[in-house]
C-alpha cells in the first residue's frame, strides 16, 4: 500500500512522498522498514523522527519525514489495524459439536468441535463459536459475535451483536446470595437472566452473575478487562471501561462513560453517575455523582486505627475554620 493511500484511508493530510510503500506496521521501540510507525506523543516522535526507513502517523507535521498528520493517532491506528490486518475466522459446523434441539443457527455460522450448543439456542448470522465452549438452553446470540475457546453461556443469558467474549469468561453464574438465619445458610435460587448489550467486549476469565429476578445488564459498548467479577443484578451503562481486578457486588449501577481502573472495588447497591473514573485500588463504598474523578490508594493499616483517623479526617474543615 502507497503512503497516499494510506493517508486517504485515515483521512489524514500527506506529508512526504505519496509513493512511500508501507507494508505494515511497526512499534515505536522496533521500529522496521517499511512500515507504518503510529507517534502519539512528542516523546515517540523523537524516538523515530530521523528513521527515513519508516513513515510516521503523528498529530503534528514532522520536518523532513513520510507522515501521515491526523487529528487522533490512536483512533487512526484502530481503523488501520482493522483494515490492513483483518480478524479471520473459519465457517461451518463441525459434526463434533453437540447442537441441541430446536436451535436457529444463521448464515455464515461457525461452530467448533467440542462445543455444547443447548436446547432452542438462537445463533444470529455470522456467529464465531471456538472450540470448549457451552451455551445453555434458551440463549439467544447476536449477529457478529464472536465466542473464543473455553467460554461458558449460562441457560436463558442474552448476547447482543458484535460482542467479543474471551476464553475462560463464565456468564451467567449464580449471584452470591444467601439468607443467613436459624435454619443455616440458605441458597437464593437466581431465575433471572444476564443480558449483554452490543458491541461489548468481555475479558478472560472475567465473570457475570445473574440476577436474582431481574437481569444484569451490560450496556451497549462497554468493555471489561480480563478477571473481573460483576455481581447480579448490576445495571452497567453504556461505553463503560472496567479495567483487570475490578469487582462489582451486587446491584451496582453505573451511568455512561464510567472508567474504573484496576483493582477497584465497589459495594453493594452503589450508584456510580456518567462519566466518572475511580482511581487504581479504590474501595467505592457510597453513591459517586456525575463529573467527578474519585479514589483514594493508601498503603495497609490496622482497620480500628483507620477508623480513628477517618474521623478526625472528617473533623478537618471544622479544626481549620477555628485556626483560622
Amino acid at each position: 500500500m502507497k503512503l497516499g493511500d494510506v493517508a486517504k484511508l485515515l483521512g489524514g493530510r500527506l506529508e512526504g512522498d505519496k509513493n512511500f510503500e508501507i507494508e505494515g506496521v511497526s512499534s515505536v521501540e522496533n521500529p522496521k522498514p517499511k512500515t507504518l510507525v503510529f507517534c502519539s506523543s512528542k516523546r515517540d516522535v523523537e524516538r523515530v523522527k530521523d528513521i527515513k526507513q519508516v513513515a510516521l502517523v503523528v498529530h503534528t507535521p514532522v520536518q523532513d519525514a513520510n507522515c501521515v498528520v491526523v487529528e487522533d493517532v490512536k483512533y487512526a491506528m484502530a481503523m488501520f489495524l482493522r483494515i490492513f490486518y483483518p480478524e479471520e475466522h473459519p465457517s461451518g459446523i463441525s459434526e463434533k459439536a453437540h447442537i441441541g434441539k430446536d436451535v436457529v443457527i444463521g448464515k455464515g455460522v461457525y461452530i467448533a468441535p467440542f462445543t455444547y450448543i443447548g436446547n432452542k439456542v438462537v445463533i444470529g448470522n455470522h456467529v464465531k463459536i471456538y472450540p470448549f465452549s457451552y451455551i445453555g438452553d434458551q440463549c439467544l446470540i447476536g449477529d457478529e459475535t464472536v465466542i473464543f475457546s473455553g467460554v461458558h453461556i449460562y441457560p436463558r443469558c442474552v448476547i447482543g451483536k458484535r460482542v467479543r467474549i474471551h476464553s475462560g469468561a463464565v456468564i451467567g453464574a449464580d449471584g452470591f446470595g444467601y439468607h443467613i438465619g436459624k435454619e443455616g445458610i440458605t441458597k437464593l435460587h437466581h431465575i433471572g437472566s444476564v443480558v449483554i448489550e452490543d458491541d461489548v467486549e468481555i475479558g478472560a476469565n472475567t465473570t457475570i452473575d445473574r440476577a436474582l429476578i431481574d437481569r444484569t445488564i451490560i450496556g451497549r459498548g462497554t468493555k471489561i478487562d480480563n478477571l473481573v467479577m460483576v455481581g447480579h443484578n448490576c445495571k452497567i451503562g453504556e461505553n463503560n471501561i472496567f479495567v483487570s481486578q475490578v469487582g462489582l457486588a451486587g446491584s451496582v449501577k453505573t451511568g455512561k462513560n464510567v472508567v474504573l481502573a484496576g483493582q477497584v472495588g465497589v459495594a453493594d447497591h452503589v450508584s456510580i453517575g456518567d462519566n466518572v473514573q475511580v482511581v487504581a485500588k479504590s474501595g467505592v463504598a457510597n453513591d459517586l455523582e456525575a463529573n467527578g474523578t474519585y479514589g483514594a490508594n493508601l498503603p495497609s493499616i490496622e482497620w480500628s486505627r483507620w477508623k480513628r483517623i477517618y474521623l478526625y479526617l472528617l473533623k478537618l474543615p471544622e479544626l481549620f475554620k477555628k485556626a483560622t
